[in-house]
């Protein structure tokens, strides 16, 4: 469903209640601005950023060369030091 910033800003309360059958996209001029989702649907897409974020970490990780524990070590040093 796509509605206009206006739409939206008159009748939040309604499109609230509405993006449990789905997203909502909110337009101004015709150009996609922000979309509604639902809260859970929300929670499913942060779960998946911070699990595609870990696999980026871990890739650059391995291509490094570098050891969890030497990892470790390394951040706990710096933490030690700034305390």
């Amino acid at each position: 469903m796509e509605i206009t910033i206006a739409e939206a800003h008159n009748r939040l309360s309604h499109w609230l209640k509405q993006v449990q059958h789905g997203p909502i996209r909110i337009t101004r001029h015709g150009k996609l601005v922000g979309v509604l989702i639902d809260p859970e649907e929300y929670e499913h897409f942060s779960q998946v950023q911070a699990y595609l974020q870990m696999i980026n970490l871990s890739k650059t990780l391995r291509e490094s060369g570098i050891t969890a524990k030497e990892l470790y070590r390394s951040e706990r040093e710096e933490l030690e030091d700034r305390g």
